[in-house]
């Protein structure tokens, strides 16, 4: 099926949920007049001057009040006729914009120029397909929208059908009524109005400009949580009574069919009388559409604003959800019809460029004046998320037909949609829930036992979020993440593990188009978008242990290996190092630049930190007579480093095209990264990394090997002794203040953090040196007689030998 056939089919579903014939509108049903000639005869039986006293006055009353019943059931009957109208037009004006559509595909398809090749012409189709499914399901969802908003207000019809049925008459006495007052001038006392009037009164209060301190308190304790509320809300089981449920959404309805343009300008008054009360309206609407805030309530159809059962999208401003709910890029801008050479009259040009549609930015910038800790899966959140991904996918694919896409497409990126996609994920990025749910989906096991959780959904998203050039080099793209690494040392929902677990399988199973950017001729996603590229390398910092293997207890969810134990190289994770290391530093980068760290720098630091503190872990696992010795850390610190080491060489190859070029780039690019974050050491905190064992680290020619000579395989099969492994070991168990470190006399001294550090004689091979040497052996065997730290350091070369052999036989 072609793309507009796919169109064509849509369309004709969709018109013909329409149905045929003209609708039938209200007319019929108002029966207003009669029940009007009905109160003007019981007006004409009002008492006369002729009759006094109290019974006179009792009839008086009830005859009144009989009168302004009829008055009533008029006005409903009146409004139940409107809701029929309304309804009839709904019909009408979706079957309007449907033809509306289908000519705007057909114009839009003829100034296709023929000369071009079926395939060249069925490019430009689908982006016009897709805006033209877009604007159907969009008819659709509006029309279905304004269905269910007339829904709620027959609802409230029928509650006020039946108030009437209940209508007494004649004087009653009213208990508890001295004193009330009506402030807000609605003609009824404030003590009588339900949760969801109070709410829709201060709301227009706001609007108006006159909010009364009074009410002004009412909505800031209505909007602000205390912390066993908030921890609550974090994890998605927050209740609270449905009166105040009612408030807020009362409060929210009542901004009506306001743009997000016209609130944003009511909350600039509100702050400039009371600074703080603008931002409260969006913590309003945030609370009022959080469907995961339940009240206790029994669910109904529709949702009851008066006994709300929870939050919902139901509960927000009309304007809102049409913003919400409405296309997100304006059509192309076509010219009109004009006679070609040979007199035929054909459509006009196209004359200028799709731009997002009014309100998305505005929407935005509201969202983000609130309380950031109020947005825990919200459906103000989920929906302008949901449209954001609209917004990115559609301009993806559409341009300007008739000039060069690929190189027209960032240009109209930048000027006419990043500043308004940007904005909106700025403002939703706080919000882990909907981040979460929209990448991830449930976990399905894989044959060597490890889950995999990434959604299909996310896939798409990550695939166009990652191909579209950015304006801001993808910080806005990246900070949609920030939490994955902040949240990962007390990621209670393991929300943050599953996201990085979602984000780790896209970039490895994606390397090599992430490596070669579609429409960039060849460049990686570390090049053209570095934010982005950075802050994922900041989100996998915490789980790189965990990706082959080990779990050492930085973050407390359960990070599924990428690389399972048994599999011969650590290929998953080596490919997604292989995408972090293609932002790499400027040349000619020193140690204490102004720069920022790039995404290998932070990739190598991290590395280096996971691999000595597995090694750590192995020492005193050595050193300790009451525990097995770990044999695992030393296995998972050698595939970490082999996956580093193979990674990198993947992106050189991948750029260079030559093996050996590709290998001697690769240790040069090491050797470079280790210089820059010499200065760290290991007593800077590296995310993910519990850091137990201060200022101890391996040598620079431990860490990144030897240089590569052409025409010899690398030199990664054991060394001719364990110096550096040894060496690493002992400053380790000397800092945990195990065993006799006097032995080593001067040999031993403490750097500025108070670390120890082992300085070998200057002459290797000297009697000097060999007595070194010897007394490190001593050291170690003094501790663990059974030679433990050999066989640990056995296990972790033959680990790292053969992952890094069978890694470069891959290629």
């Amino acid at each position: 099926m072609s793309a507009l056939d796919g169109f064509y089919s849509t369309w004709n579903k969709a018109r013909e949920t329409f149905g045929v014939g003209t609708p039938t509108d209200g007319s019929q049903h108002d029966g207003s007049s009669q029940l009007l000639r009905m109160k003007g005869m019981i007006d004409s039986a009002a008492k006369h001057d002729g009759w006094q006293g109290t019974g006179a006055d009792a009839y008086a009353a009830a005859n009144k009040e009989h009168a302004s019943v009829y008055s009533k059931l008029a006005e409903l009957d009146k409004q139940m006729a409107a809701e029929v109208t309304n309804a009839a037009n709904i019909v009408t004006t979706g079957r309007a914009q449907l033809d509306n559509t289908k000519s705007w595909v057909d114009s839009a398809v003829n100034v296709v120029p023929t000369s071009l090749s079926a395939a060249d012409r069925e490019k430009y189709f689908i982006p016009i397909a897709k805006e033209g499914i877009t604007q159907v399901n969009n008819t659709v969802s509006t029309a279905n929208g304004g269905m269910l908003k007339i829904g709620f207000r027959l609802t409230e019809l029928k509650n006020a059908f039946d108030e009437l049925q209940n209508q007494k008459f004649g004087p009653e006495e009213k208990k508890g009524a001295k004193g009330l007052q009506d402030k807000d001038g609605d003609g009824k006392p404030d003590e009588d109005k339900s949760p969801a009037e109070t709410g829709a009164s201060d709301s227009e209060a706001l609007q108006s400009g006159e909010l009364t301190p009074e009410q002004r308190e009412r909505l800031i304790a209505n909007t602000t949580l205390d912390p066993t509320q908030q921890a609550a809300l974090d994890k998605g089981d927050l209740k609270l009574p449905p009166e105040r449920m009612a408030y807020l959404q009362g409060f929210s309805r009542a901004f009506g069919d306001k743009t997000p343009t016209e609130i944003e300008a009511i909350m600039d008054k509100a702050d400039a009388k009371g600074p703080g009360t603008g931002g409260r309206v969006a913590d309003v609407f945030q609370l009022a559409s959080n469907e995961h805030i339940k009240t206790g309530l029994p669910e109904t159809n529709p949702p009851s604003i008066d006994q709300p059962a929870s939050g919902g999208k139901y509960a927000l401003p009309d304007g809102i959800q049409k913003t919400l709910d409405g296309p997100v890029l304006t059509p192309l801008e076509i010219g009109p019809a004009h006679t070609n050479e040979s007199g035929a009259m054909v459509p006009g040009e196209i004359i200028g460029s799709s731009r997002p549609v009014d309100g998305l930015n505005d929407l935005a910038d509201i969202i983000q004046r609130g309380n950031p800790n109020l947005q825990a899966g919200t459906e103000l959140d989920a929906g302008l998320f949901s449209q954001s991904e609209r917004l990115l996918e559609q301009s993806n694919d559409w341009a300007v037909p008739g000039t060069d896409l690929d190189s027209d497409r960032p240009r109209w990126y930048h000027q006419a949609v990043d500043p308004t996609l940007q904005n909106m994920f700025n403002a939703v990025n706080k919000d882990d829930i909907v981040i979460h749910d929209a990448i991830v989906g449930p976990p399905e096991t894989q044959p060597a036992g490890n889950q995999t959780f990434l959604s299909g959904n996310g896939k798409d998203f990550l695939d166009n979020l990652t191909q579209h050039q950015w304006q801001d080099d993808g910080l806005a793209a990246g900070g949609l993440f920030d939490w994955v690494g902040e949240t990962a040392n007390h990621d209670i929902d393991n929300r943050a593990a599953n996201t990085a677990h979602a984000l780790a399988e896209f970039t490895s199973d994606n390397h090599e188009r992430l490596l070669n950017l579609p429409g960039t001729d060849g460049l990686p996603l570390g090049q053209v978008n570095p934010e982005l590229t950075r802050d994922w390398a900041r989100d996998f910092a915490p789980y790189l242990d965990d990706m082959v293997g080990a779990h050492d207890g930085d973050n407390n969810g359960r990070f599924s290996p990428l690389d399972p134990a048994g599999t011969a190289s650590p290929e998953n994770t080596r490919h997604l190092m292989s995408v972090l290391m293609s932002d790499q530093p400027p040349e000619g980068a020193q140690p204490g630049d102004d720069t920022p760290r790039t995404a290998s720098q932070i990739l190598f630091d991290s590395t280096k930190a996971h691999t000595e503190h597995a090694l750590d872990r192995a020492a005193l696992s050595a050193a300790d007579p009451n525990i097995t010795d770990d044999k695992q850390a030393a296995i998972h610190a050698g595939r970490l480093q082999a996956a580093l080491d193979l990674g990198s060489y993947d992106e050189a190859r991948d750029r260079l095209h030559n093996e050996y070029e590709a290998k001697l780039s690769a240790w040069e690019l090491r050797s470079s990264l280790w210089d820059l974050g010499k200065d760290l050491g290991s007593t800077v905190t590296v995310p993910g990394v519990s850091q137990t064992i201060a200022g101890v680290d391996l040598g620079k020619e431990f860490f990144i090997g030897e240089k590569p000579v052409e025409g010899q395989p690398p030199n990664v099969d054991l060394p001719p002794d364990s110096y550096q492994v040894q060496k690493h070991m002992a400053e380790t168990l000397i800092s945990n203040q195990t065993g006799n470190p006097s032995i080593f006399g001067n040999n031993l001294q403490y750097d500025e953090h108070g670390a120890p550090v082992l300085v070998a004689p200057p002459q290797s091979g000297s009697e000097e040196f060999n007595e070194y040497r010897r007394n490190l052996n001593r050291y170690l065997e003094e501790i663990d007689p059974t030679h433990g730290f050999d066989i640990l350091t056995t296990s972790y070369w033959q680990t790292y030998a053969a992952a890094v052999n069978h890694g470069y036989n891959q290629q």
